[in-house]
């Protein structure tokens, strides 16, 4: 058969093409100094000639780019038919998708070694004024020498800069694309450190954090930032390293930290070895086979830590080490002798269980008690609830999610939420990570750690999942002396809302359950813990989470309600450092409101609720915000208050009065 003509293109000949993405279509070609790839990057109808003046002067400046892990631009022009196009080296090797894809989950050190040239890449583009707008493992070249190359520069553009999309049309890969991105906003380098985010997750964890089995399922988690901490999808991870991600993966572009940053923070983490070129030529051989590799490291290391830790009387702060250790070898002996050895130290220091405390008498309100049995068919999922937003395919997408199964998540199952409570101030605990979701009209809120708060009673709840599910499916409403009708079905509402939404949401960890009644080792553990505790107890949970963990967000929420629910003094604090880092936060503003109602401040209390009023329309808040005002003495503007939330279809406000 004859070889079909090849094309001519200025001096080049398209010989073949040997890919195609989002920016273009890439062909083998020969040229006049031997083999090359060229990248055709759009037809010339879409270029007028300004457009064509603009894209020979920025491609250019593109061009004059020097880096050692960016693709070098031999060359570029515009075709009269077949439009611009860029003379790029033929690399040999194999991409990232190709090396590490199919599930395969590297070691953190092995993530990190590949991360590395990718940043640094990354920053020196941003250095320069651009933006790669497209970065995934499809556009990383790994040569056998462990040589790491950016490629596909076909998207990359600067302010000025001639971006060959519509605005509103979003460019990128799904999946890799920021939420800005997605929702056709302005893009800047912070979109580029997203991706990055989501690169070092994946190789990590073995999938992405926003994956699901849609595209746009898992665009509607990327918009609401709908993940698991990295910590609970790999326990090799460490909280600095999981910290990073966060970062990179925040919805709000300002959070997130600049390239050059993250390559500072990545250099400081590759600490194994003197020669990161020399170590990544080992994962590029054998990308899963290196953990073996670097695990003498590493348990030499935590086992370091772990007697340390256990030298200085933190028996806690040893368990989560060897757990971390453990999870590179899980029969170390050594690390095992040092689990049983700070397992001993912890029964000193460990919270007793609820159990095992002598019981005190029941005062009368204490033995009224309500059983709340789920019904599904009274109140339908938080997922078909109405959208206080625009309810687009993406937001209600996200909600379809939690009926997939944990085969499809990649999930271990998930058991009906527990309530911690107490005979005057029922609480509960969030579960680590979980999912963020929007506010809807019929769900009041939640995020991280879910709050539901009332005053008058001034009751907090905090709900967790259990990881092992209890014989009953019924959840105790337990009232205290200063609760009233409304403030009951307030409860019941909150608390079937909290069941149905927990329930259905998809678990955070990839991990097996540590058995029940076991010690903690990680901040996630901890946290859970204190889903069997009652409140003081919790809150000593909460506060063993925060120590391994001391910038853990969900943490700082769960804190900041129990703290509240508690009516501890240090609830005003614990709020400010949360809201400082989430300042447009319903819930939590409304938690603070309560602690600053309790303290006997109904006007800066105000101060919040009027903010979580305007942030979330949920008429709920309004009735709080209405005794708030009847206690800072505002009887018409609590009556006003009633009167909406009553219109706004809250039964409960009908009935009340300031």
């Amino acid at each position: 058969m004859q070889k079909p003509a090849s094309i001519d293109l200025g001096p080049y000949q398209l010989l073949e093409r040997i890919g195609e993405g989002g920016s273009g279509q890439v062909y083998r070609a020969k040229g006049p100094a031997g083999p090359v790839a060229i990248k055709l990057l759009g037809p010339a109808s879409d270029m007028d000639d300004a457009a064509r003046a603009r894209f020979r002067r920025e491609i250019t400046a593109l061009g004059q780019i020097a880096h050692p892990n960016l693709v070098t631009m031999f060359d570029h022009g515009i075709d009269g038919e077949l439009g611009p196009y860029l003379v790029l080296p033929l690399l040999a090797g194999t991409n990232l998708r190709a090396l590490c894809g199919g599930g395969r989950a590297l070691c953190p050190e092995a993530a990190l070694l590949l991360a590395q040239p990718i940043v640094h890449a990354t920053a020196a583009l941003h250095a320069a004024g651009y933006v790669h707008r497209d970065l995934k493992p499809e556009n990383v070249i790994a040569g056998p020498d462990g040589a790491i190359t950016v490629i596909d520069l076909g998207l990359a553009w600067r302010d000025g800069m001639t971006r060959h999309t519509d605005t509103g049309t979003a460019v990128g890969s799904v999946g890799y694309m920021a939420p800005e991105q997605i929702e056709g906003r302005a893009v800047d380098a912070r979109a580029d450190v997203f991706a990055l985010g989501i690169l070092v997750y994946e190789w990590i964890a073995g999938k992405r954090p926003f994956a699901r089995a849609r595209p746009a399922e898992e665009a509607a988690a990327m918009l609401l930032g709908t993940h698991p901490r990295l910590t609970a999808a790999d326990r090799r991870a460490d909280d600095d390293l999981a910290e990073l991600v966060e970062r990179c993966l925040a919805v709000d572009p300002s959070h997130r930290p600049s390239a050059a940053d993250l390559a500072a923070a990545i250099d400081a983490m590759i600490d194994w070895t003197d020669s990161p070129s020399t170590e990544r030529a080992a994962v590029v051989a054998d990308p899963t086979g290196y953990q073996a590799r670097i695990a003498h490291f590493r348990i030499r290391r935590v086992e370091r830590l772990a007697r340390e830790a256990l030298a200085a009387g933190k028996p806690f702060v040893a368990l989560a080490q060897c757990d971390r250790g453990l999870a590179y070898a899980p029969d170390h002996a050594q690390l095992l002798a040092l689990v049983a050895e700070a397992e001993a130290a912890t029964a000193q220091q460990r919270p007793p269980a609820a159990a095992h405390l002598p019981p005190r008498p029941k005062s009368p309100s204490e033995q009224v008690t309500a059983p709340l049995r789920r019904r599904e068919s009274q109140a339908p999922p938080v997922s078909d609830a109405p959208a206080a937003h625009a309810d687009t395919e993406l937001h209600r997408a996200i909600d379809s999610d939690s009926s997939r199964s944990p085969a499809e998540t990649g999930s271990d199952p998930i058991s009906r939420p527990g309530v911690i409570r107490s005979s005057t101030t029922p609480v509960g605990v969030a579960a680590p990570s979980e999912p963020t979701r929007k506010p809807r009209s019929k769900w009041p809120y939640l995020v991280g750690a879910g709050l539901a708060l009332w005053f008058g009673a001034i009751t907090v709840y905090l709900v967790v999942p259990e990881r092992t599910p209890k014989p009953s499916r019924e959840m105790q409403v337990t009232t205290n002396s200063g609760m009233n009708e409304g403030d009951r079905q307030l409860m019941g509402d909150f608390i079937h809302v909290f069941d149905k939404a927990l329930s259905t949401a998809p678990s955070n960890t990839g991990s097996p359950p540590p058995p029940r009644g076991s010690t903690p080792t990680t901040a996630s553990g901890w946290l859970e813990l204190a889903a069997t505790q009652p409140p003081t107890e919790a809150i000593a949970s909460i506060r063993q989470a925060l120590a391994l963990s001391p910038t853990w967000l969900d943490a700082q929420v769960a804190l900041c309600a129990a703290l509240a629910a508690a009516k501890d003094p240090g609830a005003l604090g614990a709020c400010d450092t949360a809201i400082r880092r989430k300042p447009d936060d319903a819930g939590l503003l409304v938690a603070r409101g309560s602690a600053r109602l309790q303290a006997g401040d109904p006007k800066a209390a105000l101060v919040d609720l009027d903010k979580a009023v305007a942030l979330d329309p949920e008429p709920k808040w309004r009735r709080l915000r209405a005794r708030a005002r009847s206690a800072a003495g505002d009887t018409a503007g609590a009556q006003k208050d009633l009167d909406n939330a009553c219109q706004l279809g809250d039964a409960a406000a009908c009935n009340e009065k300031p």
